[in-house]
């Protein structure tokens, strides 16, 4: 299964209305309409204003030049002088400002071929030490056409680099990549008034927020395909940047989970080459991700090979190895929320400690299959392990949310409610005062005892609500490396008749029963636990133009007394420092996270050849990374020192707990 952004809330309309037409593409004449429904129906904005239309044209330009290898600084400046007038001009339906910015992209794409193929006529020095910023946000646009030749140089060299990497000599690589660059010019020529008018449409949409946007007909029929309850697929969700296909997340269960640990991809791996079985690899640098999705995606049971580039790795070397996956059918049966009891033991005493581990809050989102009795929901799952907990005589409970994406607002309702005894759980900001609070409307709780959350960076929008009314309502402990995603946004997903695509608009803000909002920041655990999913530097604050929110009234609650006090909470942080100190394989991990920061932070690549990939793939076997993704390991303490610890203060926890 293949995502191109995380799971999140969505409210599903048809719209049905005369200015569109019944064509399978846009029209000129679609657009002010498009604009007037996402500006009517978004959570904060509802004017096309001038700082709309800076970012409106900005989002352009970096659509269709992520990278900074087409557009001069000179074209650039000269079409932001149109900055202020966008919303003028789609208003008088006066789109010629995006032709001027077409054909000039063309004709930069035109120029850059002759500089790769002057290069690519050159010898490379794969010894030299030197190094490509990924970072494009870090660099301005090309002065002249030396400036931008040199950037050329080192794309082409890192291209180049990748081919030999996964086996190919000097030539070979030189004639994939000329390949490569032909086929791309097809697909740019190929850019219609459509297809230009869908690029204009989404860079609208992401100036109100990253999460609204508009899908041609091809990338609905793709959401389609990626929230259904099964799909042929690899098990991994990928996003785009400065033209890498990039690893986000691994989806627990999918066949890229159940990978050798030599193989196993992880966050952040950029995929560069695709190949079906035996066949000759693709380079996918540079290549729309909707392209490369369609590479990746096959028929149960067949095998596609990744090349993959890891950007972190302990030595100066940057590794590249290829990973075969066969492709399977993805259910939720595979991501369902499992649990094991954990017993931990100190000098003469024990404590049964119950372990949920929750991939996703997850539903059928079918609305006929819903009320049905198998249908498959979260809710359901977590009652059933809870059950299997609690009549083996747990003393506590441990729920691990560390890479749940998020999922149904209702489950996560559900879920927070089977440990509060009622009242509100989240608070929905629709408009400028219009709250709708999501209650626990079921007396009682169905596990009274400790529990203590487990969250990370990759922890995002329902998981940050269920952890946001425990820290709330000081029902339990949070414990993670650092604060959660920070999405705290709700989108409505609208269907456009007539083969027109779709669109997703942010129709609200989540809030926590105390007023405050996850949205950028997260929720900040209470004990932090160093954990090497921490040099991810990823989260809603990365994201471009980020919704910001104001505090609201607190919805009417009350804290429990009984499960945590600032006297408890500070005894257990001090403990915990305390062993962490102690411990010579926590030491090290800070080590190696401050080393691995270090190297992230540059935001470049070397580009000096390395060893070969059977040397790289020894490295790898060496650097162990985020084990609670393994699906055949549902407890791994000796790997996973995150989790080890927070058994430990769960302990502690217990027995404060018992003392009182």
């Amino acid at each position: 299964m293949i995502y191109k952004k995380a799971v999140t809330f969505f409210v599903v309309t048809l719209l049905l209305f005369g200015c569109v037409k019944k064509t399978n593409g846009l029209r000129l004449d679609d657009i002010e309409t498009l604009t007037i429904i996402y500006l009517s129906r978004h959570v904060q904005y509802n004017k096309f204003t001038d700082e709309i239309s800076e970012r409106t044209l900005d989002n352009f330009l970096n659509q269709l030049d992520p990278g900074k290898y087409y557009f001069y600084k000179s074209d650039t400046d000269e079409f932001m002088k149109h900055k202020d007038k966008i919303d003028d001009y789609v208003r008088e339906k006066n789109f010629s400002i995006i032709f001027q910015v077409q054909e000039r992209y063309k004709s930069r794409f035109q120029e850059s071929l002759k500089i790769i193929d002057e290069l690519l006529n050159k010898e490379f020095n794969f010894d030299k030490d030197e190094s490509i910023i990924i970072d494009r946000g870090k660099i301005d646009y090309a002065a002249d056409r030396n400036e931008m030749k040199e950037r050329w140089r080192k794309n082409v060299k890192l291209q180049l680099l990748n081919q030999i990497s996964s086996g190919n000599d000097i030539n070979d690589a030189k004639k994939k990549l000329t390949k490569k660059y032909k086929l791309l010019k097809k697909r740019i020529e190929e850019i219609d008034t459509d297809k230009m008018m869908a690029i204009f449409v989404n860079s609208f949409t992401t100036a109100l927020d990253p999460h609204s946007n508009y899908l041609t007909q091809e990338e609905h029929e793709d959401f389609q395909i990626s929230t259904n309850l099964k799909l042929e697929g690899i098990g991994v969700l990928l996003r785009e940047e400065d033209g890498f296909i990039i690893v986000e997340r691994i989806i627990p269960g999918g066949p890229s989970s159940k990978l050798p640990k030599e193989l196993q991809l992880m966050p952040g791996d950029k995929i560069v080459a695709v190949a079906q079985d035996e066949e000759e690899p693709v380079d996918v640098i540079d290549m729309a991700l909707r392209d490369v999705v369609k590479l990746i995606r096959g028929k149960q049971g067949t095998i596609v090979k990744l090349t993959i580039l890891r950007e972190v790795d302990e030595s100066n070397s940057i590794p590249r190895f290829v990973t075969p996956i066969t492709r399977e059918e993805i259910t939720l049966e595979d991501k369902a929320a499992r649990s094991e009891v954990h017993p931990v033991r100190r000098k003469n005493s024990e404590m049964k400690i119950g372990y949920i581990r929750l991939p996703s809050f997850y539903m059928d989102f079918d609305g006929v299959n819903m009320n049905r009795s198998d249908a498959k929901m979260s809710s359901k799952d977590m009652i059933v392990e809870i059950n299997k907990l609690k009549s083996q005589n747990i003393n506590g409970m441990i729920i691990d949310l560390r890479g749940n994406p998020g999922g149904a607002l209702t489950e996560a309702v559900e879920i927070a409610g089977m440990f509060i005894d009622k009242g509100p759980i989240v608070q929905i900001l629709m408009g400028k005062n219009s709250v709708d609070v999501q209650e626990d409307r079921n007396p009682g709780v169905h596990y009274d005892g400790p529990v203590v959350l487990l969250v990370d960076k990759f922890s995002a929008s329902a998981s940050e609500i269920f952890a946001g009314a425990i820290k709330d309502y000081k029902r339990g402990l949070v414990i993670g490396p650092t604060n959660t995603f920070g999405k705290g946004s709700v989108q409505t997903y609208n269907v456009l008749r007539g083969g027109n695509g779709a669109m997703k608009i942010t129709s609200a803000l989540f809030y926590q029963p105390g007023g405050e909002s996850n949205q950028l920041n997260g929720v900040e655990p209470d004990i932090t636990v160093p954990d090497i999913s921490s040099i991810w530097d990823i989260g809603e604050d990365k994201l471009r133009y980020p919704l910001k929110w104001e505090m609201i009234e607190k919805a009417k609650f009350s804290q429990y007394n009984k499960y945590l006090n600032t006297a408890m909470l500070n005894s257990l942080k001090e403990q915990s420092t305390k062993r962490i100190a102690k411990d010579e394989k926590f030491t090290k991990l800070i080590v190696k996270i401050d080393s691995l920061k270090e190297k992230r932070n540059k935001k470049t690549i070397s580009l000096k050849e390395e060893a070969k990939i059977e040397t790289q793939e020894i490295k790898n076997m060496e650097e162990k990374e985020r084990q609670y993704l393994d699906d055949n390991i549902l407890i791994d303490t000796e790997n996973d020192l995150f989790l080890r610890e927070a058994f430990d203060i769960t302990y502690d926890y217990i027995k404060m707990m018992n003392k009182k």
